[in-house]
């Protein structure tokens, strides 16, 4: 995905009267598959001619072949894929490496440290870290010298202010001027905190309706069985043909509906996140105009920053019993989607332009050679 954005810029910033020759590469099929359709993407007439390959198995016998047929000018690295054979065959073959929207955890850093003397003398000659942190856990491995900031390229594929149509499948299961409450992607290991919220959000308004999306549909049994035994109306979202009483639980069941979901609601949370399993996408809701409620563990998300939650763009509680809180809060709240559209969008278009970033210091790197 990262890999097809730069794609797409370079694609449109390279002048017609030149030619470029790119070799993009991934060690696993999806990655591969995703490849093909950016390289499918890139109009015809694009100074591009882009070439798809499985990336070798890092051995520095392999590497050296792979560098003597292909003969690069410039090699990238996405993110943190630091293989040592392939950038000992680089130095060897003087290949200037360049690393973009770079990231490392704390961990990996823990882990690599030690590399620390190899990465001097081995490691990219040009790093683009996405973050200040990040930029010094790469400078104590490769040199300060070597290390600046760029904007994530994962902000450039965020589209705020998204349309859908008004008629939903199943926007004929709420009733008008009933709110809807959201639980979005909600993961095995913290049914029963939600199944607490649930409860109490029902018993308190029971003027809504709530759609509940387990992150695995065959999930959805259960949810059926237990909300059951609790002596709440639900019905799964297959099943569901006409409009569902207030008070009442819609489990979906099916595929592809949540973005529409997020549309017509008017409170959300996105699951995976009341448990220390990284989160889900907190930002799609967003793209919809509502702001969505996470609990305390989004790790999987940390790239959009801190300041996501401080803006008041997102919403974060500690606990089952302040998402409660929470989303009672959001059903009454009078914040319009437009208003959260037009914040969403300053948000995040002080930080886009990564791609047309890298292009300008491949291109650079591609001059100086």
């Amino acid at each position: 995905m990262l890999t097809g954005s730069v794609l797409e810029a370079l694609a449109n910033q390279i002048p017609k009267n030149r030619k470029w020759r790119i070799l993009a590469t991934s060690g696993t099929r999806q990655g591969l598959e995703t490849l093909e359709k950016n390289k499918q993407s890139i109009r015809s007439d694009a100074p591009l001619e882009i070439t798809v390959a499985c990336f070798p198995f890092d051995a520095p016998r392999l590497m050296k072949k792979a560098f003597t047929l292909f003969a690069p000018k410039l090699a990238v690295l996405v993110e943190t894929e630091l293989w040592p054979g392939f950038l000992t065959a680089a130095k060897q073959q003087h290949v200037p490496v360049m690393l973009i929207n770079g990231r490392m955890s704390e961990k990996s850093f823990r882990s690599n440290i030690w590399l620390a003397p190899f990465f001097k003398n081995f490691g990219p000659t040009q790093v683009l870290a996405i973050s200040e942190m990040d930029g010094k856990r790469f400078s104590k491995l490769f040199g300060n010298e070597k290390v600046s900031l760029m904007n994530n390229i994962k902000f450039d594929r965020i589209d705020i202010g998204k349309k859908l149509q008004k008629d939903h499948a199943f926007a004929t299961l709420i009733p008008r001027n009933t709110p809807f409450v959201l639980l979005g992607s909600i993961r095995r290991q913290e049914e029963k905190k939600i199944l607490g919220t649930l409860k109490k959000i029902i018993a308190t308004r029971p003027d809504i309706v709530v759609g509940l999306f387990p992150k695995h549909v065959e999930r959805a049994d259960y949810w059926i069985e237990t909300l059951t035994r609790e002596k709440i109306l639900s019905i799964k979202r297959s099943k569901a043909k006409a409009f569902q009483p207030a008070g009442s639980v819609i489990v979906w069941d099916v595929y592809g509906e949540l973005a529409g979901a997020y549309a017509l609601a008017k409170a959300a949370f996105v699951g995976g996140s009341l448990v220390n399993l990284g989160g889900q996408n907190f930002l799609e809701p967003l793209v919809f105009g509502l702001t969505p409620i996470i609990g305390p563990y989004w790790s999987n998300f940390e790239w959009v920053g801190q300041e996501v939650i401080s803006s008041g763009l997102v919403k974060q509680v500690a606990d089952e019993h302040e998402l409660t809180i929470a989303l009672i809060e959001a059903i009454d709240a009078e914040t319009s989607k437009k208003e959260v559209v037009s914040r969403a969008v300053a948000f995040f278009k002080s930080r886009q332009g990564g791609p047309h970033h890298v292009c300008r210091q491949i291109a650079n790197q591609l001059t100086i050679m």
